[in-house]
């Protein structure tokens, strides 16, 4: 039978059919766990990566996609690591295109986008989502080992090949960089951005020094935000829905708040992630995750489905158990560059 593994503890999927109301319109593909940046909330110094033939081929993951457009599949999401490490994306992304997916989307550093974005725009991507933690240089090499100006250089390239809509992704660390909040609402203004405020989350526990006093409520930002540029109302963002979006009309941007930790809302979702080494994993919340890889590589059509059924049943309890605990987070053990962040 199927089962959930969750470190090390193992469950059975009931057999039984999914509710023909389960969707999975949202897929994020980690395809790569190396990364060009050492951020110290995202990975432990010491860490030791997939072994390279462990991790699935593209013709793998496109076998997913294109199996789970029955159940409803609109987004692909594709992610790391840093994606634009590992070769041929470009390639990746025209399969997933040629599978019938519209909506394609990368999360990235954007320390080297500038030499990939022309071959992103042609190979079909949709939008970008950048992770951006300090506009201050030193900050920001404090915090990655990297240099803002590379990313900088990436989001002008994106810019100039018409990669739209492109979204900054923000992690606010209490005494740390929450007082860069209104900076970037500014850099979103001047390079027609969307922002993304984003509370630093328990992953990664027992690596990952994580505590509670480094969470900034964004209730707080948002209300910064508001003291300088007036009342934000709120709009639609192109995306999974995680964030609470807002318009602030004087400057006509767009600002987001992803708040899982003081203001939760999962109800009713519908995402699935697929790690680098063939793992399907449920929810951030938990470390719970299914082996898909073996059926992706060697299972019949019939076997991916009926794979793919339990793999419904598993997520209609995870959120049911998840909404049942207030939305806490279990014991989130693996580290957010080998989940796919």
């Amino acid at each position: 039978m199927i089962s959930v593994i969750n470190n090390g503890k193992i469950k059975l999927i009931p057999d039984r059919k999914p509710s023909e109301l389960t969707q999975i319109t949202y897929l994020r593909i980690s395809i790569t766990d190396r990364c060009n940046l050492k951020c110290f909330y995202c990975r432990p110094e010491e860490h030791d990566f997939v072994p390279r033939e462990e991790i699935l081929s593209y013709e793998d993951m496109t076998r997913l996609v294109k199996a789970l457009k029955k159940y409803g599949l609109k987004t692909v999401r594709i992610t790391g690591g840093e994606p634009l490490l590992r070769q041929d994306l470009d390639k990746f992304i025209r399969m997933i295109k040629d599978v019938g997916i519209e909506d394609i989307a990368l999360t990235t550093n954007a320390i080297t986008l500038k030499k990939h974005a022309k071959a992103l725009k042609e190979a079909g991507l949709t939008r970008l989502n950048i992770s951006i933690d300090s506009l201050k240089p030193d900050l920001f090499y404090q915090i990655t080992k990297g240099h803002l100006k590379d990313v900088i250089e990436g989001i002008e390239e994106a810019k100039k090949y018409g990669i739209e809509p492109i979204k900054i992704n923000a992690v606010i660390i209490r005494n740390l960089n929450e007082k860069e909040a209104l900076d970037f609402v500014e850099f979103g203004r001047k390079y027609g951005l969307e922002v993304r405020f984003i509370e630093m989350m328990p992953i990664g526990q027992g690596y990952i020094d994580w505590k509670k006093e480094m969470v900034e409520p964004l209730e707080r930002v948002k209300n910064m935000i508001e003291e300088k540029y007036g009342k934000l109302v709120p709009t639609t963002s192109v995306g999974s829905g995680a964030a609470r979006v807002y318009l602030i009309p004087s400057i006509n941007t767009k600002v987001g708040f992803i708040t899982p930790i003081t203001n939760p809302f999962c109800d009713g979702c519908s995402k699935l992630r697929l790690t680098v080494e063939g793992n399907i994993k449920l929810c951030l919340r938990t470390d719970e995750e299914i082996v898909a890889k073996d059926v992706l590589k060697y299972g019949s059509d019939e076997e991916l489905e009926n794979f793919i059924e339990k793999v419904l049943v598993a997520k209609e309890i995870s959120n049911q158990n998840i909404q049942f605990n207030d939305y806490a987070f279990g014991e989130c053990r693996r580290i957010m560059t080998s989940i796919g962040g």
